[in-house]
């Protein structure tokens, strides 16, 4: 009756199976000899097909944003223990959703599943396609996307068939990806989207430059750096942003430089503002600051946050020693416990200490060797308050009582 009286009212449907598919006592479906569910018209199930109503040319045409949670649920009484098997046959997954302008499609192990959408529901007015699992093979029959989402992909994807995709799609203006690798090399040259605007990817497979070239990323100015844990590894998220565009990868500690050059190596942006951040540890003997330091060598503004490794000594201070003229503000986020209140324990006083040292030598360094910064300031980062006052006024007591403003070039 909502479905008669809403008409012709366009639809957003959501198929939540992940437990509505699963296999109940009291379920009156009928069974094909692969065990399929069937709808029975004369005793319909409480529990399955309750979107068949769905299933007529007249209200699916109406259907314009489209989401499927096949999410398998373990169950003894299914064969293989997985509830897809529970939905196989639903009219539903015949048609053809003909305005239908946005899909997702959330499942897995669709060895099971490869009797849904025997006809793809892939338009010529779908936009926005969401999907997680392994349609390899699909993916080229997609054609004039603007967004597409790529989740959990394990497998591998054929370079060339990725490429084709893209071929089909030069007009996507958002683009992300969870991909482990791709297999073979592609048979033509890398393809350009000229109208992306937000580059997303989950641990990078190093080799998207193969594919994929995103003019836009030249406009690339600022870069944020956080902590990421993968499993049990170390990461970093690299949120970079510019004029109209957005890109961000998680990539191993270790592959930073390589990844950030297959990424936008190309397109040679101009970061001049960065912000570290996140806590992270070494790197097969190699200290954190010294995998992160290429992608500081046009900075103007460098913001560093207190968790950020290596104690502001070491590799990492000599090479911000280092860095060109063109670094001319410089910022540290320092924290209210340390000196004048004294209330940290003994190592954060200690390192709260060698923190300031560090700073102190650094802009010091830096004016005596030529090199002298504008503005040496507090980053701001708290949300309370009473902790961005505190915090505020060991900075001013450290500032004035080192006396820094002498190492700076006069405004």
């Amino acid at each position: 009756m909502c479905l008669e009286r809403s008409h012709p009212v366009a639809l957003d449907v959501t198929v939540d199976a992940s437990e509505q598919a699963r296999a109940h006592l009291d379920c009156t479906c009928d069974k094909d000899n692969r065990r399929r569910l069937l709808p029975n018209e004369k005793n319909p199930c409480r529990w399955h097909f309750a979107f068949e109503s769905l299933a007529t040319p007249v209200h699916s045409k109406r259907i314009h944003t489209l989401d499927i949670n096949f999410i398998p649920q373990d169950d003894p009484l299914l064969p293989g223990g997985f509830a897809e098997l529970s939905s196989g046959s639903c009219r539903f997954f015949d048609l053809s959703f003909s305005q239908l302008t946005s899909l997702g499609w959330e499942g897995e192990n669709l060895t099971y599943t490869n009797h849904l959408f025997f006809n793809p529901p892939f338009t010529p007015t779908l936009r926005s396609l969401t999907f997680s699992g392994s349609w390899d093979g699909l993916f080229t029959r997609v054609k004039n996307l603007t967004s597409f989402i790529l989740k959990n992909c394990e497998d591998n994807i054929r370079a060339e068939t990725f490429r084709l995709f893209l071929l089909n799609n030069q007009s996507l203006e958002s683009l992300s990806l969870d991909i482990f690798s791709f297999e073979g090399n592609p048979n033509g040259p890398p393809v350009d989207l000229p109208n992306l605007r937000s580059f997303t990817i989950l641990l990078s497979p190093g080799d998207l430059s193969m594919v994929i070239r995103v003019p836009a990323l030249q406009r690339l100015s600022s870069l944020q750096t956080s902590y990421e844990e993968v499993g049990y590894h170390e990461s970093v998220r690299l949120l970079a942003t510019g004029d109209g565009i957005t890109l961000s990868v998680i990539s191993f500690l270790c592959d930073v430089p390589e990844v950030w050059e297959d990424l936008v190596g190309y397109a040679r942006p101009t970061i001049r503002h960065v912000r570290l951040c996140g806590y992270i540890q070494g790197c097969q003997g190699r200290k954190d600051g010294r995998v992160i330091f290429p992608l500081l060598a046009d900075a103007h503004i460098l913001e560093i946050g207190r968790d950020y490794p290596t104690h502001w000594y070491g590799d990492f201070l000599e090479d911000l020693k280092q860095l060109g003229p063109q670094l001319k503000t410089i910022s540290f986020e320092v924290w209210e416990e340390i000196e004048p209140f004294g209330n940290a324990g003994y190592e954060d006083e200690m390192y709260g200490h060698e923190l300031l040292d560090s700073i102190e030598e650094l802009v010091r360094y830096r004016f005596e060797n030529g090199r002298p910064l504008s503005a040496v300031e507090r980053m701001v980062v708290s949300e309370s308050e009473r902790s961005n006052r505190q915090q505020g006024h060991v900075w001013r007591c450290f500032y004035n009582d080192r006396e820094l403003g002498q190492y700076l070039l006069p405004v």
